[in-house]
């Protein structure tokens, strides 16, 4: 892999030309006074309470929208704040329609990798395997006519792993993406940053973010409240400890909430969620000796393995106090 530079993406106390006008306030930028620092090789996710601010961020990272002040570095290249370049080292996916409808997936991805220099059998063996390893081997012979936007658009993501670009930005908040492309994102972003390269997502998704990425960024009213790694965040704001599942839950739930007076008890999806309150420390053991101590043997109770969603939501409450 040819020598890159370290930091690919560097933005310093950047803001967007755009406003948003509540009803009855002054007119605010949509990002404001946005930093951040993104390294060779890392996967980023970053979600928020707004797909618009997600989108233009990944918009101005990508040099697609100009922005008002501050200061954005893309591989060690200053980006003019109203001046829009399509740069050749990045390759931005803001939608599925890039797809030519009259080929298949195979010959699609053949169609963009033509100017590579490996052998063309040997190329579309690569690619076929690929698609298989990915879970994609379903739809590797179907038209591209055929596929769901989400389909398509983890097409573009395949071919973006194949490019030379050295960021992939995929921008597509309001995608859905389901149980059989999330796994192949996170595969795909793998391979893309074992090449040196980065791959940046825009999503509301948590659980592509958890599968997916190993950093994530969240934007909150404009501003990004958190920046570094998914396993950190999942870490320290997730701070559910034990999920009890039965039929009773509600009486449970009255007697732990006086038992448990330094936890926080709430029911979600029919499940009795224990979580711990400010810096109480982790002891799901204790949680379960107390519910055994009264005779309760539960149809369920499992210690929470740390998700991406239930700090999400953790870290959005604090902020939208």
């Amino acid at each position: 892999m040819m020598n890159l530079p370290e930091h690919v993406v560097f933005m310093e106390k950047v803001q967007s030309v755009e406003h948003i006008v509540h009803q009855g306030k002054e007119p605010q930028r949509v990002l404001k006074e946005i930093s951040l620092l993104i390294r060779r090789g890392q996967v980023w996710g970053f979600n928020g309470s707004s797909r618009l601010e997600v989108k233009l961020l990944l918009e101005i990272i990508a040099n697609i929208r100009p922005y008002n002040s501050g200061r954005c570095v893309l591989i060690e290249r200053g980006m003019p704040q109203h001046k829009r370049i399509i740069l050749n080292h990045v390759f931005y996916i803001g939608s599925s329609e890039m797809m030519y409808n009259n080929m298949n997936v195979l010959e699609f991805l053949m169609f963009v990798t033509a100017k590579s220099k490996i052998n063309k059998v040997e190329l579309q063996e690569q690619i076929f395997e690929f698609l298989i390893d990915s879970g994609l081997g379903h739809i590797s012979l179907t038209s591209n006519n055929l596929l769901t936007q989400e389909e398509k658009a983890v097409i573009l993501l395949t071919a973006a792993a194949y490019s030379n670009s050295l960021i992939i930005v995929f921008n597509l908040p309001e995608y859905e993406f389901d149980e059989i492309l999330v796994p192949a994102i996170a595969k795909i972003a793998a391979w893309i940053s074992q090449k040196g390269k980065t791959i940046i997502l825009g999503t509301t998704d948590c659980l592509l973010i958890e599968k997916a990425c190993s950093h994530t960024g969240i934007l909150f009213n404009g501003k990004i409240i958190y920046a570094d790694t998914v396993e950190d965040f999942r870490q320290k704001f997730d701070k559910v400890e034990v999920i009890v599942s039965d039929k009773n839950i509600i009486a449970m739930m009255d007697i732990l909430a006086i038992l448990l007076p330094d936890h926080k008890l709430s029911i979600k999806n029919n499940r009795l969620m224990i979580s711990r309150s400010g810096s109480a420390e982790s002891d799901p053991g204790m949680i379960y000796q107390m519910i055994t101590s009264f005779g309760w043997i539960p149809e369920r109770l499992e210690v929470n393995p740390k998700t991406v969603q239930n700090a999400y939501e953790e870290l959005i409450q604090q902020h939208d106090l």
